[in-house]
């Protein structure tokens, strides 16, 4: 793996272990919460985004181009929180081989240099990650001790 490769992936390995000491948290029934307002996604919506993005920036990577939207957990039965870890740890695993083999400073089929597939997989999940925030405090979660060191997160 290459400097810029093992850097990327362990950034990556930081913001997604924060996802998953937040979803270890949730019940299923939890998944379905949502904020106070009318055209609010739910919870599990984050998740499910969150998954069928990192799946799609890494057919991305796999192939050159973007191959659309594709979520693993679509037509998977229902969404629970063990459900959306095993995809998630799935993604992580195929990233991982990706990144091992890959020049991310070459340019992908559509002249897009790889690394910035990579750095857009990192910022759609802190996007998330803001997302899962108001989650926390709307519906008054509890704050993994991960997010209350990473974010200095409270109900003080």
């Amino acid at each position: 793996m290459s400097t810029l490769s093992h850097i990327l992936f362990a950034q990556w390995q930081g913001i997604r272990a924060l996802t998953y000491d937040y979803l270890a948290q949730l019940s299923t029934d939890q998944l379905a919460l949502r904020l106070p307002f009318e055209t609010s996604q739910t919870l599990g919506y984050q998740f499910w985004c969150m998954t069928g993005a990192h799946e799609s920036y890494l057919a991305k990577l796999e192939t050159g181009a973007w191959q659309g939207f594709a979520c693993s957990l679509d037509g998977a039965g229902e969404l629970t929180p063990g459900l959306i870890e095993d995809r998630m740890r799935a993604g992580d695993e195929r990233m991982a081989g990706l990144l091992a083999g890959m020049d991310l400073d070459r340019p992908l089929a559509n002249g897009q240099p790889a690394y910035e597939v990579v750095m857009q997989m990192i910022k759609h999940e802190m996007h998330h990650h803001g997302q899962l925030i108001n989650f926390l405090y709307c519906q008054r979660l509890p704050i993994p001790a991960s997010w209350q060191n990473e974010w200095a997160l409270s109900y003080d």
